[in-house]
């Protein structure tokens, strides 16, 4: 375990904001948890014992931390990947979260590494890990800053920054970024049509409880043209938190309850 340290912008962040209040002390716990390097082995009874030695009951407490680090990888302050078939995560972005002076040497291969197998792409190997790892360098200071809204954007005209900070299963930009300039090649075709179907399909499967494995890369989403899918025609909230605030208006409503922000 190691001394770190904590930004004042990690409490403002709306990614982390959009965390249960466990999974943001799970989060702060694996920054000392982890390496120099940010990486730490991915085994959920190491790490409920490294970060929860003393709570009365260890099977809770395991169940939570499992759905923490299931709730980080969803929302992409984690990678999770296996090398030689060991598992090994990894803090997104580790830099803009931690500045180590004099790193030890590193025990633990990163997910860059030629070996590397990303937890989610088990089922289809033919990615390189360098596509999907790309990503992990940008995702901006999640938890430690603004989250994605708060990256620099690279001000081009086609605005597929603005298109990849809507598109929440962040895996090969690389490729994204091919396939959503090949889409605006065809007629009828811009960029507002794609963030805001784009958009649409994320708020979809987070509307359905869909677990991220289910939801297509951007690159497949684009080549398969989904931009032309009728589910995807209403744009939605800007923002992941925007979304979850709406669907629980939307809730809230079915259930008469009175509206967040209402008259008490």
């Amino acid at each position: 375990m190691r001394i770190r340290s904590i930004k004042p912008e990690f409490w403002t962040s709306e990614d982390i904001a959009a965390l249960e209040w466990p999974t943001r002390l799970l989060f702060i716990g694996l920054w000392s948890y982890v390496d120099d390097n940010g990486v730490g082995r991915d085994v959920e009874k190491l790490i409920r014992s490294s970060l929860f030695p003393l709570e009365d009951n260890p099977r809770d407490t395991l169940a939570t931390v499992s759905r923490g680090l299931q709730a980080l990888y969803d929302g992409g302050q984690i990678t999770r990947y296996t090398v030689d078939g060991k598992p090994y995560l990894y803090i997104n972005a580790w830099e803009s979260h931690q500045r180590i002076d004099r790193p030890a040497k590193a025990r633990y291969p990163v997910p860059t590494c030629d070996d590397a197998i990303p937890r989610d792409t088990l089922a289809t190997p033919s990615r390189h890990p360098r596509d999907w790892s790309r990503g992990t360098e940008e995702q901006g200071n999640r938890g430690a800053g603004e989250g994605t809204t708060s990256r620099k954007r690279d001000e081009t005209p086609d605005r597929f920054d603005e298109f990849w900070d809507t598109y929440s299963h962040k895996v090969g930009r690389k490729k994204a970024e091919t396939a959503y300039r090949s889409a605006l090649k065809k007629p009828g075709v811009t960029p507002d049509l794609l963030i805001q179907t784009a958009a649409s399909y994320i708020l979809f499967q987070m509307s359905e409880g869909k677990h991220p494995q289910f939801t297509k890369h951007a690159a497949t989403w684009l080549t398969g043209e989904h931009w032309r899918d009728e589910r995807t025609v209403a744009p939605p909230p800007q923002t992941r938190v925007q979304a979850h605030m709406q669907l629980v208006r939307e809730l809230q409503a079915d259930l008469t309850i009175p509206q967040i922000g209402g008259a008490s």
